[in-house]
């Protein structure tokens, strides 16, 4: 009889991963679907505002090829370029009728490793106006010793520049940080920096593009990570 197979326990990270957990300095968290849950309102929006440059606009596609840069999914669908400051606008205007809520935990993950003398920061692609609201709304605006937001930074992830540039504001290196995010953007930009990589389901992207991307580990939700850290 052939040995039973050991199943992967995806609840708990590698040994390697959760000594670079337990180390790091510092924690950077993207915002849109990794401490806010605003997938389903992002999708919502994209929809309503393709609809309105007569563009369809394929879900499946969209979580396939989702990237924090809206740019790249305006290419995708063909908008023209010379619309894009308008569609910039509309985009606002259709998404700031509601805010989004945190991810069940996200708060009190992050207060956890506050308390427990870990340096964090935001890196989004967001706008300021638009997170900062959303921030305030979910009691988060104090909660991060650097922000870095998407319309202030001359490069876009998955460039490394913006979480180099959190490295820098927090003092460390950026081989100390965990950067944790829900699409392949923020893995490669995580990568390219040499940062640990990891993912979180509350976005677009599945497990395994979340890996190919360069994930060192992808978990559920924030929660998780941080409870594997061991530093809460």
């Amino acid at each position: 009889m052939a040995p039973p197979v050991k199943l992967l326990d995806r609840s708990r990270p590698p040994r390697a991963v959760a000594a670079r957990l337990a180390a790091a300095d510092g924690w950077a968290f993207d915002w849109d679907g990794t401490l806010i849950d605003s997938f389903a309102r992002t999708m919502a929006t994209y929809r309503d505002l393709f609809a309105h440059f007569g563009l369809a606009f394929d879900e499946a596609e969209f979580r396939a090829h989702y990237a924090p840069d809206w740019r790249r999914i305006y290419r995708r669908v063909g908008l023209a370029e010379s619309r894009w400051p308008e569609a910039d606008r509309l985009w606002v205007s259709i998404y700031e009728t509601e805010v989004a809520q945190l991810v069940d935990g996200a708060a009190a993950a992050i207060a956890g490793l506050r308390a427990a003398g870990v340096r964090t920061a935001l890196v989004t692609a967001g706008h300021r106006a638009r997170v900062e609201l959303e921030m305030r709304a979910n009691g988060l605006a104090d909660a991060f010793d650097a922000v870095i937001f998407g319309d202030e930074v001359p490069h876009q992830k998955p460039d490394p520049a913006p979480l180099q540039l959190a490295a820098r504001y927090l003092r460390l290196r950026p081989s100390t940080l965990v950067l944790v995010g829900d699409a392949m953007d923020d893995m490669a930009m995580a990568r390219r920096a040499d940062a640990t990589a990891i993912g979180v389901l509350t976005g677009a992207a599945e497990r395994g593009r979340l890996r190919k991307a360069g994930a060192h580990w992808v978990a559920d939700t924030v929660p998780t990570v941080v409870r594997a850290s061991g530093r809460v």
